[in-house]
């Protein structure tokens, strides 16, 4: 338990419905009793934990009251921090959720840094640090999948997986410490038991990092490149994936310079649309500048949409543009649909050969929805089965690798018939990635860097 108590705003800044001002702390019910006068006469002293009082928030030097306010006081150790929480439910004023935090640090408290409550949360033992992890990328979650993802982390699913690991380990170094105390133990048995345990676990390990990966499209979002010549009605159909009207459109080629990006979720999945420059030599300097982001881009892209106008035929620049997406996942989309047609879906499969092809008008409409669908189901294609997946931030991407590396090393020593005690250094190295993992071997650079990510107040 920390001996100061901190406060801070626990709301998003602005105008709201409400604002709430949290305490944390011995001192936070001493504070919560100077400012809040509840109007069943009950001192905060007395109120019962997790229940909501109405009252009035007062200046302590004068008696005032200048909002009417819900305070609840969430006793030690039952509370997110394991110590005297309490809340200010005001009236969502900037004006007056600033006062009521002036005067809560008046009283003694002190301004929480980014993040303090989730530390106090870990460092009193609610949680351990990678549910604290899962705190962050569930408030920073862009779909439904990464939400669920972090609650079950949040939850101590993953927590679990990794104590098991560790009890593993712990087995496997006591026997290879029985082996050295106990030279009478058959070496044969010590050393099988020691390998098959190993070679579990490692390919646990791998296996959650590989299904980690496959988490990119949730948590980044698919980035989703439309690219084409000049005026084939990229802006417009960037329009109609976002459903409004994010890109200009005129009948002028060039008009796009530079690179629009949308985010849009789909079934629960994000996808990061990006209108860009038609791609083709021009002595215009700033549209030099947009057609090389427009390729920088295309670099980038995790799916390319390469679209046609049906009403044009084929020039150079759509030959240089199909090399440029082969070898990609893309979709080959021939727009304007609804205008008569001067490229036909034979010339356009000379450039695609054997792929699908899929008419679109962006001024109707039409189309829309099977484009939608084949992005999708891209998406569900990469992501893989749902029961399988696997949420790992990158410093325990970090720690997972080098564990996994550790266990390696000691199969090999193994294999090579080195002796035991090297095996049971290696051993000890990937236990102590384990306790640096869930945050009961971590040093304070690492505990800083990592709750710095947090918003004040959480």
């Amino acid at each position: 338990m920390r001996d100061d108590t901190i406060v801070a705003v626990a709301t998003p800044l602005g105008v709201g419905a409400i604002g709430i001002v949290r305490l944390s702390g011995r001192d936070a019910v001493r504070i919560a009793s100077r400012l809040f006068r509840a109007r069943s006469g009950k001192r905060v002293e007395e109120f019962r934990s997790f229940r909501m009082y109405l009252g009035e928030v007062c200046d302590p030097k004068t008696g005032r009251p200048f909002d009417e306010a819900l305070c609840v006081v969430m006793r030690a150790p039952k509370s997110y921090t394991r110590e005297d929480v309490v809340e200010f439910h005001l009236h969502g004023g900037p004006l007056l959720v600033r006062k009521v935090l002036d005067l809560c640090l008046e009283e003694g408290a002190r301004l929480a840094r980014p993040g303090e409550f989730t530390e106090r949360a870990f460092l009193n033992g609610r949680i351990d640090l990678l549910q604290a992890e899962a705190v962050v990328t569930l408030v920073r979650a862009r779909s439904e999948k990464v939400l669920e993802l972090s609650l079950r982390h949040l939850s101590g699913a993953f927590g679990e997986k990794v104590r098991r690991w560790k009890e593993c380990l712990v087995l496997v170094g006591a026997y290879l410490v029985a082996s050295c105390d106990f030279p009478d133990v058959p070496l044969d048995d010590v050393v099988g038991f020691v390998r098959q345990n190993l070679r579990s676990l490692s390919e646990e390990i791998r296996r959650e990092l590989v299904q980690s990966s496959r988490l990119k499209p949730l948590e980044e979002g698919t980035l989703v490149v439309i690219v084409g010549k000049p005026n084939v009605g990229k802006s417009s159909l960037l329009n109609l994936l976002v459903g409004r009207d994010r890109a200009i459109v005129t009948p002028f080629p060039g008009t796009t310079r530079d690179a629009i990006e949308e985010l849009v979720l789909l079934e629960g999945f994000p996808f990061r649309f990006v209108d860009t420059a038609g791609i083709r030599e021009s002595e215009d300097p700033v549209e030099r500048i947009g057609v090389e982001r427009a390729r920088a881009y295309l670099k980038r892209a995790d799916f390319v949409i390469a679209v046609f106008d049906r009403s044009q035929p084929l020039e150079a620049e759509d030959w240089e543009l199909a090399r440029s997406v082969r070898g990609r996942p893309h979709l080959v989309v021939l727009n304007k649909s609804d205008l008569p047609p001067r490229l036909s879906r034979e010339e356009l499969e000379r450039l695609y050969p054997g792929e699908t092809i899929l008419e679109v008008s962006a001024l109707t409409g039409e189309g829309k929805e099977a484009l939608l669908q084949v992005l999708v189901e891209y998406v569900q294609h990469s992501v893989g089965p749902e029961e399988d997946l696997a949420l790992l931030t990158a410093r325990q991407r970090e720690e997972l690798t080098g564990i996994l590396e550790s266990l390696e090393e000691a199969l090999r020593a193994l294999e090579g018939e080195t002796s035991l005690d090297v095996v049971g250094i290696l051993v000890d190295e990937a236990l102590l990635g384990m306790k640096r993992l869930t945050g009961e071997a971590v040093d304070e650079e690492v505990l800083q860097a990592l709750f710095s990510q947090f918003c004040i107040g959480k």
